[in-house]
């Protein structure tokens, strides 16, 4: 027998209220309704809207997810019947006809274009890779749907095509940093991602509200806080003498070296093993991988300190997921002794929302910090493009944003060309002096 109960995640002002259908062994779904609510006027014991809450906004939700439940067990019945696949997909397909009874025959609506474009990415190629679209870029869509929905929900409206114009990107950028507390670089991926949808809607012969194609119709954006880790920690990480008992932290420390001397995404660098490492015609070693990102090619030269974890292990460590890597990390850094206030941003807790401010090193590194540390320790030393060949950037452009540096080489030409000139100058003015 179908059981559905509904349970929310989180404690934010706007918690999102998901749903969980199990029927018989192989069904067992869970998708987000895209309603929200305070968790206060929630009950964890009972899946409901808590009697108490009983202001018309919230009679209203358990109104609608009363609905829904019904909604969803009719489906399940008339579909399963069919021999429908009963997936995720379903189930929010199922979500979506409820909130919106007009798409069971057309719709015009935005969220319905972004999941239209979803699937149009799944089947989309890369012209110069030949790869299809990543699933984090797939992922992205899906977060800037919930984002939309609940913009939706603060707005009562659910918003077509049409409404996409500069009142919206108004509107949406104030709600995204006001009720979401969203960092402007966030706000703008959602931005420059509902500007793509709907014009691509547009090339495929829908009619969109031409306000998207301006040019005020931006993705905002400011620069990034990181912090890296320069060769001097990484040679405190690399001498520092863990005990017996925190071998998971040695494990850990062994690929942050790594991952700081090859510049590796940790999706990458937890794949790597020897048969990774190949040989030069000269007899010199290097590793070899396929980013999974990018589908594209890379060859890395072995660091020493590599080389070095490599032949005392004679493999590359234990693999670990990304959630306990970013964790262990911390605390190899923490025990080290990274303990300096730096700028940096990090995620509350509570709010999980993104803070900026000034905390101890240790705490803000993560995954990302080997790749920024190899980019940003090699970054004038050695050529653009070199770097480039090991990050996987296909324009500086795109690598000098990454390690927050700006192009200005022709300073030093510009410096160098009028000291020059000054230093001839006053030579020539001193022989003149002299032969009068």
């Amino acid at each position: 027998m179908a059981t559905i109960k509904y349970l929310i995640k989180g404690k934010s002002e706007f918690t999102a209220i998901y749903v969980r259908l199990k029927d018989g062994r192989n069904t067992d779904l869970t998708a987000s309704t895209g309603y929200t609510i305070e968790p206060k006027y929630w009950s964890d014991a009972t899946g409901k809207v808590k009697q108490t809450a009983s202001n018309k906004e919230k009679v209203n939700l358990a109104y609608n997810l009363e609905q829904l439940q019904r909604k969803i067990i009719d489906s399940l019945n008339d579909d399963k019947g069919k021999g429908i696949e009963l997936n995720k997909e379903w189930l929010k397909d199922v979500i979506a006809r409820y909130k919106n009874p007009q798409l069971e025959n057309s719709t015009s609506l935005l969220i319905d274009f972004i999941r239209a474009y979803q699937i149009y990415l799944k089947t989309k190629t890369n012209k110069s890779t030949g790869r299809i679209t990543s699933e984090s870029t797939l992922r992205n869509f899906n977060t800037t749907i919930t984002r939309l929905e609940k913009f939706q929900e603060y707005k009562k409206k659910a918003f077509t095509l049409s409404d996409i114009d500069l009142t919206f990107h108004s509107d949406y950028f104030k709600f995204a940093t006001d009720k979401l507390q969203l960092s402007i670089n966030s706000i703008g991926k959602d931005l420059r991602q509902i500007k793509t949808v709907c014009l691509d809607a547009s090339d495929k012969g829908h009619e969109i509200n031409k306000q998207v194609e301006s040019r005020k119709f931006n993705s905002p954006s400011e620069p990034t806080i990181f912090v890296t880790l320069n060769e001097m920690e990484i040679d405190r990480i690399k001498q520092h003498n863990f005990n017996l008992e925190n071998g998971y932290l040695d494990n850990a420390r062994n690929w942050l070296i790594i991952g700081c001397w090859t510049g590796c995404r940790v999706n990458d660098l937890m794949k790597l093993t020897t048969k990774n490492i190949l040989l030069t015609p000269n007899g010199k070693k290097f590793i070899r991988y396929t980013q999974n990102k990018t589908g594209k090619q890379v060859d890395i030269p072995i660091h020493s300190d590599v080389l070095e974890i490599i032949e005392r292990l004679g493999d590359f460590p234990r693999p670990i997921s990304d959630v306990k890597f970013n964790e262990y990390i911390k605390k190899v850094c923490k025990l080290v002794g990274l303990t300096d206030e730096v700028n940096g941003t990090k995620q509350n807790n509570k709010t999980h929302k993104k803070e900026v401010g000034y905390f101890e090193k240790w705490e803000l590194i993560k995954s990302h910090t080997c790749r920024r540390s190899f980019a940003t320790n090699h970054y004038n030393k050695l050529p653009n493009k070199i770097i480039m060949a090991v990050t996987g950037h296909t324009t500086e452009k795109m690598l000098l944003n990454y390690i927050g540096e700006t192009e200005n080489k022709h300073l030093d030409d510009f410096f160098e060309l009028w000291d020059s000139s000054k230093s001839e100058k006053n030579n020539s003015i001193t022989l003149n002096q002299k032969s009068i």
